[in-house]
């Protein structure tokens, strides 16, 4: 049985959901994957969690196979302009079956429910060919490099972009 014969469904992320993103956080793969590869310390994670949980520009859900248990977590931060900036991991054990593509299309057609935003972006390493490989397939167009100023000075990322009005 492959994942697409699995139902999935999404909640938003809650308090009790603290340490088990923690740890998915701190997993290598998503460690390396990341712009900022250090481990995250628990104090450091638990007040940007609760940044999060409490910001009504986040839109945080958590990804559930049929047996109820988690399998990977997706996050929406949304700017002013209404674009919205997509972090997706999945937990190490559920990797390379198909959720992700299954969880980022669930995921955003839940958003566009929630909130109407004018396109979605992906920040990718250069060298992450399974999120760009996912992101593509799902139907987000490379637009080129960008720097991450914010996060790591001198760092360009892939940016992908799904935009909201070739689809409509």
């Amino acid at each position: 049985m492959n994942s697409t014969d699995r139902p999935l469904k999404l909640r938003k992320v809650r308090q009790e959901d603290c340490k088990l993103l923690w740890k998915w956080a701190n997993d290598p793969v998503v460690r390396s994957s990341s712009f900022t590869s250090n481990s995250i310390a628990w104090e450091e994670h638990l007040r940007w969690f609760n940044d999060k949980l409490n910001s009504s520009n986040c839109y945080h859900f958590i990804a559930f196979n049929n047996q109820d248990v988690p399998i990977g977590q997706i996050r929406f931060d949304i700017d002013e302009q209404l674009q919205s900036i997509v972090s997706i991991s999945l937990a190490s054990n559920q990797r390379n079956q198909g959720y992700g593509k299954l969880i980022l299309q669930m995921a955003i057609s839940e958003l566009f429910q929630r909130i109407s935003v004018t396109n979605i972006q992906a920040l990718i390493k250069p060298d992450n060919f399974a999120s760009i490989k996912l992101f593509e397939n799902v139907g987000f167009k490379n637009v080129g490099f960008t720097p991450i100023i914010s996060v790591v000075p001198n760092i360009l990322a892939l940016k992908y972009i799904y935009d909201i009005y070739e689809r409509s």
